[in-house]
């Protein structure tokens, strides 16, 4: 499971958005340098970006299905907060565990990581939502918004 969300995070090693040091972090490089121990970030930051772009979606299409959200606009919105919420998250819980000095003191990791980190999580949520909200049958369980989608109103 780590690998695969390392995988996707690494953009499947063509264009990462942070340093090899950093995602030696978020697969468990343990503190004491030894060996993959430590908290595999990669598989929790992975399940809870799914979850929360699930819950994103589920809240437009099925909790508030209202007309008054059945636009592209709407949608747009609903898919900003979640994006920006699980760039939130990624970076959040990453920043605190390099401020609390939970790694290898041999790996060379900033700030600037974080913020890469978490901008591949907003993308890869992003990308997500999108697929999800195309996909025809999973919408026609919604009432009011089953012909929203990002490219039609």
């Amino acid at each position: 499971m780590t690998d695969f969300f390392a995988s996707l995070y690494e953009w499947f090693g063509l264009v990462p958005f942070y340093s090899q040091d950093f995602g030696d972090h978020l697969r468990g490089w343990d503190i004491t340098c030894t060996d993959y121990m430590g908290t595999p970030w990669y598989n929790y930051i992975g399940v809870i970006m799914i979850g929360v772009t699930i819950f994103g979606f589920a809240l437009q299409y099925y909790i508030i299905d209202s007309t008054r959200f059945n636009r592209a606009r709407s949608w747009w919105v609903f898919t900003g907060a979640t994006v920006f919420m699980n760039f939130l998250i990624a970076f959040t819980i990453t920043y605190n565990d390099i401020q609390a000095e939970n790694y290898c003191n041999q790996l060379h990791i900033g700030i600037g990581d974080c913020a890469g980190f978490a901008l591949s999580n907003l993308l890869w949520s992003f990308i997500i939502l999108t697929t999800i909200s195309s996909i025809p049958i999973v919408r026609k369980m919604s009432t009011n918004c089953r012909h929203t989608t990002f490219w039609k109103p």
